[in-house]
């Protein structure tokens, strides 16, 4: 999935919907939100969790981090990319995301943003390995937003503990092209 693509569904709909067990895949299936990241599951049940937002046309990602029985090398990856055909993957291990870009997956390299020294490294990890897009969290900190979104070239994406309509509206403003959030009520706002 191109960069482009994937901005160009996230502009309309500007949240994700991050689902953590089969139930909320199936809900957000019938959301308005166009992708899903997938946060938890097993390699046993992940391509169960995954049937009813491909059959609703979702864009599927996949958190390697979060995905029990899941290797942390680049066989791993392979294995995923070939078996379970995700859009995408998501961690916050860069030589993951290698793994995955070179089986053609898009990418989102997840950062934990708590100070300068975080905010400084995670833009040299940026600079050095572009992903397809750089999550956020969490995802309620504007000031970092507008920041990040400077200094990379890969869109940003604000999450957690994003709850309130309003929480999304400021992280877009402040330059998130999206945010992802298991807030269920939020997985059907559109931009206007």
């Amino acid at each position: 999935m191109k960069r482009n693509e994937l901005a160009a569904l996230l502009h309309k709909s500007p949240v994700i919907a991050a689902v953590r067990t089969p139930e909320a895949a199936v809900r957000a299936a019938a959301s308005k939100s166009p992708v899903a990241f997938l946060l938890g599951g097993s390699i046993l049940t992940v391509a169960d969790d995954m049937k009813p937002l491909r059959a609703a046309g979702k864009r599927v990602f996949l958190h390697l981090d979060l995905l029990e029985g899941m290797g942390t090398d680049a066989v791993a990856v392979q294995w995923c990319a070939r078996t379970l055909h995700p859009d995408g993957v998501i961690s916050t291990r860069p030589k993951l995301l290698k793994a995955a870009e070179a089986e053609g997956l898009a990418t989102v390299q997840r950062l934990f943003l708590m100070d300068s020294v975080s905010f400084d490294r995670s833009v040299k990890l940026l600079r050095a390995n572009p992903p397809t897009m750089a999550e956020v969290l969490p995802g309620l900190v504007p000031k970092a937003i507008a920041e990040l979104a400077r200094e990379i070239e890969s869109p940003v994406i604000a999450g957690g503990m994003i709850t309130e309509p309003a929480e999304v509206m400021r992280a877009v403003q402040a330059g998130a092209l999206a945010v992802s959030t298991g807030e269920e009520k939020l997985w059907n706002l559109q931009r206007e």
